[in-house]
């Protein structure tokens, strides 16, 4: 098994890294793209390259046993999280619409509605609910797979506080918490937010804190590599 690791932070692939895992795969050779990062519509790219799920090991994916979750279509329409009773759902154009309170406040935008502009259109992407003010203070992530896989959840001035990654049976799999990183000689408005903690529920039997993303990923690398007895390959 050849393990191939994407550095390009792209949800769609680094051509090089993908035409070289369907040159393995073309004369029989196991090999496997990696990639760090949470990309809700990378599996969508796979085809652009002739690959499919089983050639793809996405870090969150692993973490999250959503490797091999089905292909299904939810258009925001019929997104079973939008009570339908209660909201009047109005698309904007093909990569947004909303859903509006019925009632007496009939009119105000309850849930910004962000759309893949994958095929097929009208897939949810995200569900960003507003509160009175219409701030955004909580985001449901879709995967274009058909399910929700992660919520972030936003402070008082935007800022991201904290996300939780679903597994494949829509409970908690992980959760990242983040911060505001102090700079001496900055006001609070010029603090990044950084990520403080990443847990993972279950990873091959194990429950596992690491500090970032990154500690994860490294700790991720060669616990597969082991398990695959593969060949790393870094591009």
């Amino acid at each position: 098994m050849k393990l191939y690791v994407d550095k390009s932070n792209n949800p769609n692939l680094d051509p090089t890294i993908a035409e070289a895992v369907k040159k393995e795969k073309d004369a029989g050779h196991p090999a496997k793209i990696v990639v760090r990062g949470y990309f809700p519509n990378q599996h969508a790219h796979l085809k652009d390259y002739g690959l499919d799920s089983g050639d793809l090991l996405n870090m969150y994916d692993v973490f999250l046993g959503t490797v091999d979750m089905p292909e299904k279509i939810v258009h925001y329409r019929y997104n079973p999280e939008i009570d339908k009773t209660r909201y009047h759902l109005e698309g904007t154009d093909f990569a947004l619409a909303r859903a509006k309170r019925d009632g007496v406040d009939y009119g105000r935008t309850m849930i910004d509605i962000d759309l893949y502009g994958e095929q097929p259109l009208g897939q949810v992407s995200m569900l960003n609910y507003l509160d009175r003010r219409e701030e955004n203070v909580v985001s449901d992530i879709w995967d274009w797979r058909g399910f929700r896989s992660a919520t972030r959840y936003y402070t008082t001035f935007g800022g991201l506080s904290h996300i939780t990654f679903y597994n494949g049976e829509g409970k908690v799999g992980a959760q990242s918490s983040f911060m505001w990183q102090h700079l001496d000689g900055k006001g609070p408005n010029e603090w990044p937010i950084v990520q403080t903690s990443f847990e993972i529920m279950n990873y091959d039997g194990q429950h596992r804190w690491f500090d970032s993303e990154q500690t994860a990923f490294d700790y991720f690398l060669s616990h597969e590599v082991k398990k695959y007895d593969a060949d790393l390959i870094m591009s």
